[in-house]
């Protein structure tokens, strides 16, 4: 179980957290946790129990962080996609990602948890349970978290120098 939904895991809470290292915790909490509570899986569908898991670490940590903020002087961009051969792809590549990124921490939770498990091949039902939402609330919020975006990204072109 642990092999196979390690890295689905890892990047969800890497979009979620932003920070590495805390994602890195948050992946190994989440595995404890489920471990822990294996009395309650009742058979359902494991991945996604295993991200409702993770949500839930995701958000006890968000509180206590909430509590007590910490300061970083200075954040560490993310790589540029190693794999990219000609540098101002990479570089687009990389603006891309950074304007989507923005765009989406600007959304409400609901519609960025909801964008996320939906960007990680999760079905309606599947993201109504890892949430505990009803199913037409999911499909609401994606679709008004998409339009958001997508009202984003023409205002940010629009307001570029021509």
């Amino acid at each position: 179980m642990y092999r196979l939904h390690v890295n689905d895991i890892y990047r969800y809470l890497l979009r979620l957290t932003r920070d590495a290292r805390q994602a890195e915790d948050l992946t190994q909490e989440t595995f404890f946790r489920a471990f822990s509570s294996l009395d309650d899986f009742h058979g359902e569908k494991v991945r996604p129990w295993l991200f409702k898991v993770a949500y839930h670490a995701f958000v006890d940590w968000h509180r206590k962080r909430v509590k007590r903020p910490v300061q970083l002087t200075e954040q560490i961009p993310e790589r540029v996609d190693a794999q990219a051969v000609d540098p101002a792809d990479a570089m687009v590549r990389k603006e891309m990602w950074e304007s989507a990124q923005l765009s989406l921490e600007r959304l409400p939770e609901k519609q960025k948890q909801v964008i996320l498990l939906s960007a990680m091949q999760f079905g309606y039902a599947e993201i109504a349970d890892v949430l505990g939402i009803d199913l037409a609330d999911v499909k609401r919020s994606l679709f008004r978290g998409r339009q958001k975006m997508r009202r984003m990204w023409r205002e940010e072109v629009d307001d570029e120098p021509k």
